[in-house]
């Protein structure tokens, strides 16, 4: 019989201390101005015996964060593996993406959020801690499942007078999934709740330390469940999908009435999948694999080309003086790191270090009958990765974010066909 899953928990406070720059909105200046919400990150440390004494283990962290930088990533995934033998495919560093945090990286431009050296140094720490704890409060789980809906994420992408704008589109794909896995002990007490859903956080630019709607989510699910329970929250491929808070056929940024809305109604749906029956899911042998593919880009800008816009106090002039100064970023293509990690029969967490868009998951889940659950915004962040069509189009997400992101240019359109080969091919290796 296979040995059953053991799994701890722990949940951190990562809030930062001091007023500090929040990132995801360039219209936001100076520090933020007060604080919403804690921001926390949730914590399971999996652990499996593979033969008597010796054991091995996975780690997901989901934090309150817009993402994970490359830096930070590095230096967790490098004390996992020396305090625990944790190897890269049994990391997830996990961000709900929420546009109310603080910037964790140096390598995006300015207008994205300035990061505070402080706050990361903390961040790390903090992380670092709640694994620890989480590793000391180990016990056997099994596992259930359930699936439900929630309508509140709609398409962001509307041509509009011959442009690709940002605008709500009810005809365009979305992914109104909600999974709901529950991990309980022998005696059926919740160690912890995972809850995937697909939505940009961005229901408010105020500038206010928040969660968003995934931390309100989880706040309530936890309320609702067995003392000390966590819920985490998983972001889905949520690049080109937003809530639909829409006025006169346009988007609206709300307050933080609409951040409450939209988490109470995560929240309830969530709440009544683990309030009925639910499937069983079976142990199996925690398995995890990794690949990484060079995404190609197009045409790359020439030194003449970055100087004669260097100076424009736009985000333009940013990336370009951003490229010169780091001239190593101007090449052929950047990796994309795929990991695939298999928790129990039935259950798998495939991360991308990138903003992807919902394509890329309906894809996934139509492929591999939604076995396997897409987790983008993890362990880095490269930017957007568009589809081959939205390459052709053009708008934000295949063409002007890369100003934000340092990328040197837009991707090329072969990107869509290559990532599908490497995630079934990762997935279906023997």
């Amino acid at each position: 019989m296979r040995a059953m899953l053991a799994l701890g928990t722990a949940k951190v406070d990562i809030t930062p201390l001091k007023p500090v720059p929040l990132a995801g909105f360039m219209k936001r200046a100076g520090p933020f101005d007060g604080i919403s919400q804690p921001l926390y990150a949730r914590i399971l440390f999996f652990e499996q015996e593979e033969i008597p004494g010796r054991k091995r283990a996975a780690v997901l962290v989901s934090a309150d964060i817009i993402w994970w930088g490359q830096e930070l990533t590095a230096r967790l995934q490098h004390r996992l593996a020396e305090r625990w033998g944790i190897r890269e495919p049994f990391v997830i560093l996990h961000a709900t993406h929420t546009h109310s945090a603080p910037q964790t990286t140096y390598r995006f431009t300015p207008s994205l959020g300035k990061p505070d050296s402080g706050y990361m140094e903390r961040l790390e720490e903090r992380v670092f801690a709640g694994i620890e704890a989480a590793a000391g409060r180990v016990e056997p789980v099994m596992a259930e499942r359930g699936r439900g809906e929630c309508h509140f994420g709609i398409h962001r992408r509307k041509r509009i007078g011959g442009r690709m704008e940002m605008a709500p589109n009810p005809d365009g794909p979305a992914d109104p999934e909600v999974n709901v896995v529950r991990f309980y002990t022998r005696s059926g007490q919740t160690k912890a709740v995972l809850v995937h859903f697909t939505c940009h956080p961005t229901t408010t630019e105020e500038n206010f330390v928040s969660p968003e709607y995934p931390g309100v989510a989880m706040e309530k699910i936890e309320r609702s469940l067995d003392a000390e329970a966590v819920a985490a929250f998983l972001q889905g491929c949520c690049g080109d999908i937003r809530p639909a808070l829409v006025r006169s056929g346009r988007f609206y940024r709300g307050s933080r009435k609409e951040v409450a809305m939209l988490g109470n109604t995560l929240a309830n749906e969530a709440i009544r999948l683990l309030q009925q029956p639910m499937e069983s899911l079976r142990p199996c042998r925690l398995t995890g694999r990794t690949a990484s593919i060079s995404l190609p880009f197009q045409k790359l800008p020439t030194t003449a080309e970055l100087e004669q816009v260097k100076d424009q106090p736009t985000v333009i002039g940013e990336w370009a003086r951003l490229l010169l100064q780091e001239p190593e970023r101007i090449r052929p293509g950047i990796p994309l790191k795929i990991n695939w990690l298999k928790l129990v029969e039935g259950l798998s967490l495939l991360t991308m270090n990138a903003e992807i868009v919902v394509e890329y998951g309906l894809f996934v889940k139509r492929q591999l009958g939604g076995s396997v659950l897409p987790v983008p915004y993890s362990n880095g962040m490269i930017g957007y990765v568009p589809t081959a069509g939205q390459v052709a189009e053009g708008g934000y997400e295949a063409r002007d974010s890369l100003l934000y992101f340092g990328l040197p240019a837009p991707f090329a359109p072969s990107i869509e066909e290559e990532i599908y080969s490497a995630i079934l091919n990762l997935i279906e290796e023997k």
